[in-house]
């Protein structure tokens, strides 16, 4: 697809370039990028002498990102090599060939072709250790955060009931051998185990729990799932929960991320902290009105455009936004981008979404910053 050609390729990006016009704001931004490489003509990024983005002196001293992945592994598929390191791992949305429209949330800038691609890349992990995933090891991640002053980031597994899946041992070894990444583990709500195995990892170093309601098949209100909620809660693990349905997901896992769900277990559990990720996608303004009415639901921002990560920090929710990039979804500038657009002109808001917030939940969670 040709630069001209995606112009008009939404009147979202249109509209997004009425930015400049909101309170707070002190310049325009032409929302419509070739692809990530493009993120240079922002000068909160510049090119590396080997090509690759770095973020620039002074958009911020340190960050901590909420949300990032090591390669995933199910069935019987080997994990990934803790200590291999790649020149160019891959991620689902590649850095080259794929234009942008940055008032989109991220998924929907996928070009078709590159959507399948990733599909495809997301369900080998099933049974390949070969492709993408193999390219996701904390190496990687960790030479990406170098890039963007990231100084911490929590690596969130995905498992499945009764042995189907054992990615929580695997990121525990991560974090044992890098301390910069912080797991937070993976335990099926309806896993025979589920009490014994959240205590264990736990006690092995996991600081929060990890659950996908479309992955998983399980919504927020099935009764399992809060009683592993409320436990959480009762031992002081925050449960940070993928929320709203992605571009790239089937039409019929729609309803298990929808924020409607999250109600009843946000008002019956007080005490357990809530992190809905991507800032509810699509249900944005449902998020807002979640959060608002409720002080344990934490948004985390990931891939979420400029326009609603603004309209949550008008709604009083800047002290309660985290930062996160969903690598190896995105390499880290691009959901990044968004957040500096959409916190331009409220450097107090951007500096408390990039790290005193997440630098506040780590401390409450016992992790040094």
């Amino acid at each position: 697809m040709k630069r001209r050609d995606f112009i008009n390729l939404t009147a979202a990006g249109a509209a997004a370039l009425a930015l400049v016009g909101k309170p707070g704001s002190s310049r325009a931004f032409d929302m419509l990028l070739e692809d990530c490489r493009d993120l240079q003509r922002f000068d909160w990024f510049e090119a590396g002498p080997d090509g690759k983005l770095l973020l620039s002196d002074g958009v911020a001293d340190e960050i901590i990102d909420f949300h990032t992945h090591i390669g995933l592994s199910f069935l019987a598929t080997p994990h990934v090599d803790l200590g291999r390191r790649d020149e160019d791992p891959l991620t689902f949305f590649p850095v080259e060939g794929n234009p942008i429209d940055l008032s989109l949330y991220a998924a929907d800038s996928f070009t078709e072709e590159n959507a399948k691609t990733a599909r495809k890349e997301s369900v080998r992990q099933a049974y390949s250790i070969r492709g993408y995933a193999s390219t996701h090891t904390p190496l990687n991640l960790l030479d990406m955060m170098d890039r963007t002053r990231v100084s911490k980031s929590v690596i969130l597994a995905i498992d499945y009931p009764d042995g189907l899946s054992h990615n929580t041992k695997h990121y525990l070894k991560c974090s044992e051998m890098y301390d910069r990444l912080i797991t937070f583990c993976s335990v099926h709500p309806h896993d025979a185990q589920v009490e014994r195995k959240t205590l264990k990892f736990k006690e092995k170093g996991a600081v929060g729990m990890k659950l996908h309601p479309p992955n998983q098949l399980v919504r927020a209100n099935n009764k399992k799932c809060m009683e592993l909620t409320k436990m959480c809660g009762e031992i002081g693990l925050p449960c940070l929960f993928h929320s709203g349905h992605s571009p790239l997901s089937p039409q019929s896992l729609a309803d298990y991320p929808a924020i409607k769900h999250f109600w009843e277990p946000v008002e019956k559990q007080p005490d357990t902290t809530f992190i809905l990720a991507h800032g509810g996608m699509n249900m944005y303004k449902e998020l807002i009105d979640l959060a608002v009415r409720h002080e344990n639901v934490i948004i985390e921002l990931s891939g979420q455009a400029p326009g609603p990560i603004s309209e949550m920090i008008e709604a009083g929710l800047e002290d309660r936004m985290l930062f996160g990039s969903d690598w190896p979804y995105y390499v880290e500038a691009l959901p990044l981008a968004k957040v500096l657009i959409g916190t331009e002109g409220k450097p107090e808001a951007r500096k408390k979404i990039l790290y005193d917030n997440g630098a506040r939940l780590f401390e409450q969670m016992g992790v040094s910053t």
